[in-house]
């Protein structure tokens, strides 16, 4: 979501709901343990065979899926605020585990540049900033192609002045 605050413009990410980070947390936790146990239990350890190669692998491969998921749960919803007063960009993360807010000044940003990414709907645009030390951040809200170059234009004048 994208909106302008007297004078700033505000990007908001829309945080997963709770039920889903619940969901995925809890899915990660079941696929780390789950899924290996069996291979722990019924393995023959005791002697050495190539099978036992695959085991290892049943056993180490499903604990980094899991925490994969885990992540996903626990992700951090971001904030972009371009202030025109302050000429800066503010970066803020807000989650359960990660909190982090990072100041970039004006100088030296160039404006979002717009591209149009294909789906089963049709095209549709998508603004592509790259802010320092970050990757890209995308804003993909808008309904039209129209909405997308207003708000690249509407950066761009802020970025300048």
């Amino acid at each position: 979501m994208i909106s302008e605050d007297r004078h700033s413009i505000i990007v908001l990410q829309k945080p997963l709901p709770l039920m889903l980070r619940i969901f995925a947390v809890f899915l990660g936790l079941g696929i780390a343990t789950v899924i290996p146990a069996p291979f722990i239990i019924h393995a023959d350890w005791s002697q050495w065979s190539p099978t036992l190669l695959v085991v290892v692998l049943c056993i180490a491969v499903p604990p980094v899926i899991g925490c994969v998921f885990i992540l996903i749960g626990l992700s951090s919803a971001t904030e972009l605020r371009i202030d025109a007063e302050r000429r800066e960009i503010t970066r803020i993360m807000r989650g359960p585990v990660y909190r982090r807010r990072d100041c970039y000044p004006f100088a030296g940003m160039q404006p979002p540049e717009l591209i149009m990414r294909d789906s089963e709907d049709g095209p549709y645009p998508i603004l592509r900033w790259r802010l320092p030390q970050w990757p890209v951040a995308e804003m993909c809200d808008f309904a039209h192609r129209e909405e997308a170059e207003y708000w690249q234009g509407r950066i761009g004048q802020m970025l300048q002045g």
